[in-house]
């Protein structure tokens, strides 16, 4: 509107200068035109005036319109503030919940890396207690399989049997030594006679006997004769040691009768009667047999074990009798 209204204000200048050259050319007023000029020039102006007050009208009302959209700027900017700053804060909200994730899986790794290396512990822990088992249960047969052999090497009846044979086998000895000794005296004295009486010089007795063969004879008897010595010391000792056995497994079952009383057990009236009847052989049976046919070895050794590791031992009446021997049952 201000760029029309320009050139409408240039013109009637024009104008008014044409007509003062025209007046002053020709040095007469032309009012009329000039009226008219002015008449336009004021309907320009008042033009001008209306499209200006339109102008501002618009321009108010763009600048309030300008005012209401920064207004609307600054609201939709404070939100995009406010939205912004919400979505950081769920960012983070949404980093730290991943970074517990995270953590919660690698602690989920780490828990099931100690439960495998537990299991594989517990696994290896129960292969060696089976293997420990295993090896006391093979222990334990060995044990009772040598306490089996033991128990049968020293029964009664094999005992007896031993010292019969070692009994016997000294009284052959001693009279085997008798007749060697017997043997040698009358050589001695043969010798002693012949020599002495006719001389060796004319006897062909004599002669013999200083001969290497009689020598060699008298060598024979008397290396039989020191065998025979050793043979019965060996006996002597082997008997020794049995009767020693014998009084150490005397002591034994007296001490185990001890502890029976102690707890309160009874030494049954078979057992008295068996070690009576196991001791009318002999002294040098006696007290084994007596003492194996009371209890057995088998159920000495188990009392006795029973006593070491303070178990208590049961009643009397677990105590079985068979024949003239007493066994351990279990209660």
């Amino acid at each position: 509107m201000a760029a029309r209204s320009g050139p409408s204000r240039v013109e009637p200048m024009g104008a008014a200068d044409r007509a003062e050259k025209a007046a002053v050319g020709s040095l007469e007023p032309r009012v009329e035109v000039l009226i008219n000029r002015i008449n336009e020039v004021q309907q320009a102006k008042k033009k001008a005036s209306e499209e200006l007050g339109e102008a501002r009208t618009v321009w108010e009302a763009l600048q309030k319109e300008l005012d209401v959209l920064h207004g609307e700027k600054a609201r939709v900017q404070e939100i995009l503030n406010k939205k912004q700053e919400t979505l950081r804060i769920l960012r983070l909200h949404c980093q730290e919940k991943e970074s517990e994730a995270q953590r919660k899986h690698t602690l989920l790794q780490e828990y099931k890396e100690r439960i495998f290396v537990l299991t594989s512990q517990i696994e290896d822990e129960k292969n060696k207690q089976r293997q420990l088992r295993l090896n006391f249960e093979e222990q334990l047969e060995e044990l009772m399989g040598q306490h089996k052999d033991l128990w049968e090497s020293h029964r009664p009846e094999r005992l007896a049997r031993e010292l019969c044979t070692l009994d016997s086998s000294k009284e052959q000895l001693l009279k085997e030594e008798e007749l060697v000794g017997v043997k040698l005296q009358d050589v001695k004295r043969q010798l002693c006679s012949l020599c002495g009486a006719e001389g060796p010089a004319t006897v062909p007795e004599g002669l013999f006997l200083r001969s290497q063969e009689a020598a060699t004879a008298v060598q024979l008897f008397q290396e039989e004769n020191s065998k025979a010595e050793e043979l019965l010391e060996a006996s002597a000792r082997r008997h020794q040691q049995l009767q020693l056995k014998c009084q150490q497994l005397r002591q034994r079952r007296q001490r185990l009768k001890e502890e029976l009383e102690k707890h309160g057990g009874q030494v049954p009236a078979e057992t008295q009667s068996g070690q009576e009847q196991g001791a009318a052989p002999g002294e040098g049976v006696s007290p084994r047999a007596g003492e194996d046919g009371a209890g057995g070895l088998g159920g000495s050794w188990e009392c006795l074990g029973a006593v070491w590791r303070g178990v208590e031992i049961p009643q009397p009446q677990n105590l079985v009798s068979v024949g003239h021997s007493q066994t351990w049952r279990s209660p």
